[in-house]
């Protein structure tokens, strides 16, 4: 895979600093308040799902090749997605407590799933072995952690939020301050 080098123009310059100093701002104000914070990512996560939902529904009834179960299936997911989008919106905190479930059980199944890894792939090293065991462990006490304690998931959503956009705006700046974007080519 190799790796050009192309000189962005001026006004996309511009662009990419502006909005990569938005982002900063952002950063700042998502760790400033988690709440309002809290309250926007659910609302954009109902809207996503009514969107994704009406997406399905519309697969479902157009793509008339595919197989019925398919197209039943997309549908219903789509039904679904709607449902729960305008859930959602109408009860953002059963909404978050919900959300902070489903993300605990997934870190929990993940865990689970690094220690069955860890016993029963024979074929992998010792030490790959036991530190998945370890790793899926603790990543199993961790889930227990978030769903003991909803405020540290919300905490930790906020906070990895915000690092994720201030890492973007510094990257944006800095791509809109050299003029240069690197692009790989696969």
């Amino acid at each position: 895979m190799a790796a050009t080098i192309q000189k962005s123009s001026t006004p996309l310059r511009i662009i990419q600093f502006i909005m990569g100093g938005i982002a900063i701002a952002l950063s700042g104000f998502v760790l400033a308040n988690p709440i309002a914070t809290t309250g926007i990512f659910l609302t954009f996560l109902g809207i996503a799902l009514i969107v994704v939902g009406i997406s399905s529904i519309i697969v479902g009834f157009s793509h008339r090749e595919a197989q019925r179960s398919t197209r039943a299936i997309n549908i219903g997911i789509g039904i679904i997605a709607i449902i729960g989008g305008f859930f959602t919106l109408a009860h953002p905190i059963s909404a978050l407590a919900s959300l902070i479930w489903f993300i605990s059980i997934f870190v929990f199944v993940h865990g689970a799933g690094l220690v069955a890894t860890g016993i029963s792939h024979r074929e992998l090293g010792k030490g790959s072995r036991i530190a998945r065991i370890i790793i899926g462990a603790i990543v199993m006490i961790l889930s227990g952690l978030l769903l003991e304690y909803p405020g540290l998931t919300i905490s930790m959503m906020v906070l990895l939020l915000s690092v994720n956009l201030f890492i973007q705006g510094i990257e944006s700046v800095i791509s809109g301050a050299i003029g240069y974007k690197i692009v790989k080519r696969i």
